[in-house]
This record gives structure tokens, C-alpha cells and sequence, in this order.
């Protein structure tokens, strides 16, 4: 589920800063039928990311903060659009983590399965009173979008509680937990993919302290030509 911001053009890049499918459509087209042979890094999609897809970074900046991330000693804090600070979190050929707002990350994960490669992005917002939320989005190796669906089992709200023996029936965990707000994180090499759900931030103090005493704090799922959790 997909957290909204105030500010009306802050809402508008959240809608639009990393749907990628602008930046595959030309880059497919670029580097046409054997472009699935090219061997991808996350720091490449991310640099090169047109301008009207990723507006909050000038592609310009995005190469200074991979450049200053790789040969300089201190992380370069880039200016994005809004006037705030963009940094890079951690860099690694598979893998990629940028906060680009003090409420919004993304990480660029490069998945094998055999000697294919399927890129994965993680988009997630949140902060100010509102549940972090992870838009998980895939892509083949020329970057052309993927079912999501079908890479990816997604856990439902009772996968996150133990609810047996307790006084909490499903459907009292429905009414309490209107919606499931998920952070999903990884990491580079076989760092798995992992689940918290974050709804109970933002709950009354009375039904959180219910439910934390049943809930899992995370699940993980390793990657074998899909997520399964």
C-alpha cells in the first residue's frame, strides 16, 4: 500500500520519481534484442535514469554521488530538487541504497537466476506519523517491467502474528489492523528479502499493545527465481 505525503509536487515526484518503465522502453530500444546479454549493475540503472523519470537528481549529480561514494573518503550529500539532501547508503555491484528524502529510499537490487539477471527496485516511504510502505517493482535484463506477482508471494497480515492461544481472533487482527503497511529491505549477495510490517506505528497505544507481544517482528525469504514468504 502506497503512503501519500503532503505538498502537492513532493506527491507528485512520490507517484512518478522511480516508475522506471519510461527508462526501459528507451533503454530496450537503445540496446536492442541482445541488449539481455549486457551484464547489469545496479549503479548503472541507477545513473542512468532519464531526468523526467528520476527528476529529484540530475543524472549529472547521481554520477558525482556514485564517483565521491567509490574514491572519496566521506559520502557526498547531494542538493536534489527540493532542496534537501540525497546521499548514497551503500554501494555493491548487485546491489544499491540511496535515501533521496528524509522520508523516501530506494534500493536497486540485481537478482540471478542462472545466467539471467532480473532488476529489482524498492521505493519506500514514510515518516512524519505515517507507516514506512515499500513498493516492490521488477524488470528483466533489459528492463523491461515483470509480473510482479508472479517473482514475488507477498506475506498477508496474519503471516506477521501468532495468533493461536491468544484472545485476538483474525478478525478482531482485521478490525484493529485496517490495512497492512510492509517495509520490505535486502541487501547485496545473498542477503534475503526481508518483511516487517509497519501498520502498528501508526494504531491507537491500546490495540499496539495488544498486538506486539503476538506479532513477528520480521520475515525473510531467499531469492530462488522468486520471493516466497
Amino acid at each position: 500500500m502506497r503512503s501519500s505525503f503532503p505538498g502537492k509536487r513532493f506527491r507528485k515526484w512520490l507517484s512518478t520519481a522511480f516508475c522506471l518503465a519510461t527508462f526501459v522502453a528507451g533503454h530496450a530500444s537503445m540496446n536492442g534484442p541482445d541488449a539481455s546479454d549486457a551484464s547489469l549493475t545496479a549503479s548503472k540503472v541507477f545513473a542512468e535514469a532519464p531526468l523526467e523519470v528520476l527528476d529529484m537528481l540530475r543524472p549529472s549529480t547521481r554520477l558525482d554521488m556514485l564517483d565521491y561514494y567509490t574514491q572519496a573518503d566521506s559520502i557526498f550529500v547531494a542538493t536534489n530538487a527540493l532542496g534537501g539532501e540525497s546521499r548514497l547508503l551503500e554501494v555493491a555491484p548487485d546491489y544499491l541504497k540511496a535515501e533521496i528524502t528524509p522520508v523516501s529510499t530506494l534500493e536497486i537490487k540485481i537478482l540471478k537466476t542462472g545466467n539471467k539477471e532480473t532488476v529489482m527496485t524498492l521505493f519506500t516511504t514514510g515518516g512524519e506519523g505515517q507507516a514506512r510502505d515499500t513498493e516492490v517493482r521488477f524488470f528483466d535484463s533489459a528492463l523491461r517491467p515483470l509480473d510482479g506477482g508472479k517473482l514475488l508471494k507477498a506475506p498477508v497480515l496474519t503471516d506477521f502474528f501468532n495468533l493461536k492461544g491468544s484472545d485476538v481472533s483474525e478478525e478482531d487482527l482485521r478490525e484493529k489492523v485496517p490495512y497492512a503497511a510492509v517495509e520490505y529491505t535486502t541487501g547485496p549477495g545473498d542477503e534475503p528479502l526481508t518483511a516487517a510490517l509497519t501498520t502498528l506505528s501508526v494504531i491507537s497505544k491500546e490495540d499496539r499493545d495488544l498486538l506486539t507481544p503476538l506479532m513477528v517482528k520480521t520475515k525473510s525469504a531467499p531469492w530462488k527465481n522468486k520471493y516466497i514468504f
